[in-house]
This record gives structure tokens, C-alpha cells and sequence, in this order.
């Protein structure tokens, strides 16, 4: 292990036992020291493992994140032009502590969902994961904070639950466990969104998240990364579908000098429907990693994935998809396709799409491309009286807004469309 990566977890460990040191719980703090030992024992990930041998983590060792009280509320009207521009049951996290003065839409929230804000009691009933890897136990190792979301059998919300993640610190760790079940028949939207104050250079947000949807049951999320240049992201999402349900998850990746989405789909019951699409965007020397392991346990499922990437300056772009088909897992279709546009020759995108299927009846693909704006696309708008620079935004415009067709709520896809947009401006200006 290297000096700055066991610095690196001196400082971790360090910031845990300050929690430990102010918690009640003991089983809570039991969890952690188990963490501890485990990432003590495993170490950070280095480029010679091979699901980091195209992101390195030297960036993110360089800084020292603390775990520090959060920082004074801003205004609603700060915060106004981030805000989602729908109604909403908003439920705002500042520094990940949740603000009940920020957050709206409490009489939109019917009886038939239960959301809690899962304290170091509760959440010390959530069971340790059996092969986690290191920023997994990193969120184990400080947990302290949860949020649980329940939708009854049979309900269908009538409009989004949307969580806003805000950092209002440089230098500060973020780490919140989440965790989603949608019933029988049930039916909701989930956003979440990851905004820094103007001002706060660097955060560290690593977050952990289970989602299950029971039989029947519809899901659409979305997940809005948009934090700080010099900030640093990891999700890991677990989605477990039973039979006939139906996910929709979309993720943008626009904010941060390394992030790396991760998505786990289980298709447990027969004739459930997955879709996942990504949107990422790099610029400078910004690193966007997105990974998919989408796992068709039984017969009779579909899943479908698009994942577009747009990279300038000298950013770089990692896209790593896996579609598994169990062996009885006949009458499988499952499609992924990854494409990618380079808009300067230093801009480099790894793609890895991989399948790997036991059964004999099925319909899987996976393709990917990467490539520069092409010239006839550019010539014949410019031949049509449109100038260079404002052709070659279309284009990209055009090829980077694809994933989002799935939205189908009109206000919620345009604010979507114009975070994306807004990004695109600043690189092209």
C-alpha cells in the first residue's frame, strides 16, 4: 500500500472513532469497527486491480475529507434556481443532515408512504454486506446517517419524491445510506440531485443505496450529479426487481473531478423490465466512470441500456457494462449500447461492455463507438447557413440528450435537458 493511501485510511479510521466516540449505540459501534477491519485488511483499490485500471484515485488521496457538524442553512432563495421546477415531496439534506426548513411538499406525502430519517439507532439494524468493496466499507465505516422509503401495496404517488443532497463545505465527507421499497402494484418517481454551494471547492460524497421493488411494482429515478470541479462522487446503487416490475433509473453525470456511478440490477422474478441509461460529461481533466451489472436470474425478463458520453480538454471517460444470464434464464433480452464523442484529441473514453450468458434461448447485444463530430453532419449544417461553433452544439446536443427520451414528465425533462446544456455552454464558450 502506498504512503497516501494508508494515510488516506489513518485519516478514515481517525474520523470513525471521533463518531464512535459520541454514539450510544453499540451495535452501531460494533458495525463500524468490523468496517474498519475489514478495509484495513482489503486497502484501497490501486490501478492494478481490474475494476480501477482505468481510474485512478491519487487526486482524491491528495485531500483529507472530516466528518464536521453541518454548516449554517443557506436560504431557500440560494438554493431556489437549483430546485426542481415541479411540485415535489422535497426532502433536503444540508451537509447530510436533513433540513426540514429547506425541505417541502410535506401535505403532498400520502398515508400509504412512510419516510424515516434513519438516526445511528436505527440504522444499525442494516446487515453488513457480505462482499463489499472499499468505498462500500468506507460508508460503513462512518455511518451515521439513513433514509428509508416505503410506498404500501397498491399506491401510486402522484408526484415525485426528490431528494437534494447540498454541501455547503470544503472538505467534508457525505455519507448517507438509503434505502427504497416500492410494494405490490406501487408506483413512484424518485430524483435525486447533488449540488454544491457556490464557493465550496471540494466535498467527498459516498453513498450507498438498496432499492427493491415487490411484484408489479413501477419505478422511474433519476440521479442528478452536479457538484463542485474538484469534488469527488461514488454511488452504488442495488436494485432487486421481482416479478412484472418495471425500473427506469437515468443517471447524469456532469460535476466532480472523479466520479463513478454504480448500478446492480437483480431480475429475481420473471417478466420484470429494466431500463438504464446514462448521461456523462467530461471536461478539463474530470474522470467519469459509470458501471452497470445488470443479472438475469429467471426466464422472461427485458433489459435495455443506452449510456452516452461527450468528453473535451483532457477528460477522460470509463464505461463498464455487464449483462449476466443465469442458466436458466431462457427467453432473456438484454441490449446495452455505449457511445461515446470525443470533442478534443486528448480526451480518451475505456469502454468495456461484456456479456456473460449460461442459457441457450436468448436475445443479448452490447456495442459501443467513440468518435470525433463528423464532418458531413458539421458541412451540411454549415452549408445551411448555420455557423461552425453553433452547428457543432447541436450535434453534440443532439447525441448527448438521447438517454433522457425515457423521461416522459415535459417539466422534468427540460430541467434535465438545461442542467446538461448549461454544462455543454460552459465547455463549448
Amino acid at each position: 500500500m502506498s504512503p497516501a493511501a494508508r494515510q488516506m485510511l489513518d485519516h478514515l479510521v481517525a474520523e470513525a472513532r471521533k463518531l464512535n466516540d459520541n454514539t450510544q449505540a453499540e451495535a452501531l459501534v460494533q458495525k463500524r469497527l468490523e468496517a474498519e477491519s475489514r478495509l484495513l485488511a482489503k486497502g484501497l483499490p490501486t490501478r492494478k486491480d481490474e475494476d480501477w485500471q482505468y481510474t485512478s484515485l491519487l487526486p482524491w488521496l491528495q485531500h483529507h475529507f472530516e466528518i464536521k457538524a453541518p454548516g449554517a442553512e443557506p436560504s431557500l432563495e440560494a438554493l431556489q434556481a437549483h430546485f426542481l421546477p415541479e411540485d415535489a415531496i422535497r426532502l433536503v439534506f444540508v451537509d447530510g443532515t436533513f433540513s426540514e426548513a429547506l425541505s417541502a411538499g410535506f401535505d403532498l406525502i400520502p398515508d400509504a408512504l412512510s419516510i424515516e430519517m434513519a438516526d445511528a439507532d436505527a440504522i444499525q439494524t442494516i446487515a453488513p454486506m457480505a462482499e463489499a468493496d472499499a468505498f462500500e466499507l468506507m460508508n460503513e465505516l462512518v455511518l451515521d446517517q439513513g433514509l428509508t422509503l416505503r410506498l404500501e401495496d397498491q399506491a401510486a404517488l402522484d408526484v415525485p419524491v426528490y431528494v437534494v443532497q447540498v454541501q455547503t463545505q470544503s472538505e467534508r465527507l457525505t455519507n448517507l445510506r438509503m434505502q427504497v421499497e416500492v410494494g405490490e402494484n406501487a408506483e413512484m418517481a424518485l430524483i435525486q440531485q447533488y449540488v454544491c454551494l457556490d464557493g465550496v471547492e471540494s466535498v467527498f460524497v459516498n453513498e450507498l443505496a438498496h432499492l427493491h421493488l415487490a411484484k408489479h411494482a413501477r419505478m422511474k429515478q433519476v440521479v442528478l450529479q452536479d457538484l463542485s470541479r474538484n469534488s469527488f462522487y461514488f454511488n452504488h446503487q442495488y436494485f432487486r426487481q421481482a416479478e412484472a416490475s418495471d425500473l427506469s433509473t437515468v443517471y447524469l453525470g456532469l460535476g466532480a473531478e472523479i466520479s463513478r456511478h454504480q448500478n446492480q440490477v437483480a431480475l429475481t422474478g420473471s417478466y420484470a423490465e429494466c431500463e438504464q441509461n446514462s448521461i456523462g460529461f467530461g471536461a478539463d481533466k474530470q474522470v467519469v466512470d459509470s458501471r452497470t451489472e445488470t443479472l438475469h436470474q429467471v426466464a422472461h425478463c427485458n433489459s435495455r441500456q443506452l449510456h452516452k458520453f461527450v468528453l473535451d480538454g483532457q477528460a477522460r471517460g470509463v464505461f463498464n457494462g455487464m449483462i449476466y444470464v443465469a442458466k436458466d434464464a431462457q427467453k432473456t433480452d438484454g441490449q446495452m449500447d455505449n457511445k461515446n464523442l470525443l470533442l478534443s484529441n486528448d480526451a480518451k473514453m475505456d469502454t468495456k461492455p461484456q456479456l456473460e450468458i449460461y442459457a441457450d434461448d436468448v436475445k443479448c447485444s452490447h456495442g459501443c463507438a467513440s468518435g470525433q463530430i463528423d464532418e458531413n453532419q458539421l458541412f451540411y449544417a454549415q452549408a445551411r447557413g448555420i455557423r461552425k461553433p453553433d452547428a457543432m452544439r447541436l450535434i453534440t446536443q443532439a447525441f448527448l440528450l438521447e438517454p433522457l427520451e425515457g423521461v416522459s414528465n415535459l417539466a422534468r425533462h427540460q430541467w434535465l435537458a438545461s442542467q446538461v446544456m448549461r454544462k455543454l455552454d460552459q465547455a463549448m464558450a
